[in-house]
């Protein structure tokens, strides 16, 4: 942990000031090097109150990631990693070699963060929560395939419990609040040639959880969390993700989590629109897409659909993510 994180760490856990000498002593650091350390926080926007012969306090607290909060009180055995800045948290997450235990990566913001099909999401410092979780799977292809699905509905758990909202899922890693996306997901997996097993997989969520300005790209289709009926932190997040998600594998059941999915999805029964290879090119690139009906989740986690228009009208099909993405019909 960095030495701003560390101080941030320390601040946010204090009940009252803490003089530069306290801070000193308890990180191993000359008073000069505490001083530039908050200087340096406070020219990144932290409020942090400076009392001449006092010391420092500050003064909003749920902004910061704090190390100390999400060990307490995340319940699975894991070694967690804050982080100022990263490229990506899935990136880091792939150079980690001991996974013998999961390992979850934190970062108060990504400077390229990925999402599917090599779009970019936006990762704005200390403005969301950017987490990858990497483990050593335990279990079979079947259930590695249903990764995604656990993730998606451990996001909207953990939302409804920390901030009090009903988040919806559109198929098959985005979660949405007021229909506009304030989470996207990206599961990744590493196989074992020698043997055909999977030997890592990384889970990697971004959401976006205050106020923020985004790109204009985004302005139509990006949201952040508000009008939460409890006040929550990034920190209380993390830990909420981590718990449910490492639950969920533990009990997996195949039927209750897809009839769970279903019950959140945002698109079962409306008419969306289908991109990607065999269809239409994407919207960005002037795609119109392929108008169909999503008609139910199957066993495996694919999209029942049934076509409305062109050569395969009336028919009935069944997506599997890929390089497929789907929209829905506003026309």
């Amino acid at each position: 942990m960095s030495t701003k994180l560390k101080l941030l760490d320390i601040l946010n856990s204090a009940d009252s000031y803490l003089s530069g000498q306290q801070l000193a002593s308890e990180m191993n650091l000359s008073r000069n090097a505490i001083w530039k350390a908050i200087k340096s926080l406070q020219s990144e926007g932290f409020e942090i109150e400076t009392r001449p012969g006092v010391g420092y306090r500050l003064m909003k607290k749920n902004d910061v990631l704090s190390l100390s909060y999400i060990r307490e009180h995340a319940d699975t055995d894991c070694r967690i990693i804050v982080l100022d800045q990263v490229d990506s948290t899935n990136n880091y997450a792939k150079g980690v070699e001991d996974i013998s235990r999961p390992v979850i990566v934190i970062s108060n913001s990504q400077t390229k963060g990925r999402g599917r099909m090599g779009r970019s999401f936006y990762s704005p410092h200390s403005k969301g929560l950017y987490l990858s979780i990497v483990f050593e799977p335990d279990f079979g292809l079947e259930k590695s395939m249903l990764i995604t699905t656990v993730a998606a509905l451990t996001v909207c758990r953990a939302l409804e419990d920390v901030t009090g909202l009903g988040p919806k899922i559109k198929w098959v890693n985005d979660i949405y609040l007021n229909d506009k996306k304030v989470c996207g997901i990206l599961t990744e997996a590493e196989t074992n040639f020698e043997t055909g097993s999977i030997s890592r997989i990384i889970v990697g969520i971004g959401i976006n959880c205050f106020e923020q300005t985004f790109p204009e790209e985004l302005l139509s289709k990006a949201t952040y969390i508000s009008g939460a009926p409890l006040e929550f932190s990034r920190n209380q997040l993390a830990a909420a993700i981590i718990n449910h998600f490492f639950n969920a594998v533990a009990k997996f059941d195949k039927r209750t989590l897809l009839r769970e999915y279903r019950s959140r999805s945002m698109i079962l029964g409306k008419q969306i629109l289908i991109y990607g290879p065999s269809y239409s090119s994407m919207p960005e690139n002037g795609g119109t897409g392929i108008r169909a009906r999503a008609i139910d989740i199957d066993d495996n986690g694919g999209l029942v659909v049934e076509y409305l228009e062109g050569r395969h009208a009336r028919e009935m099909d069944t997506l599997t993510g890929g390089e497929i993405t789907i929209r829905k019909d506003l026309t």
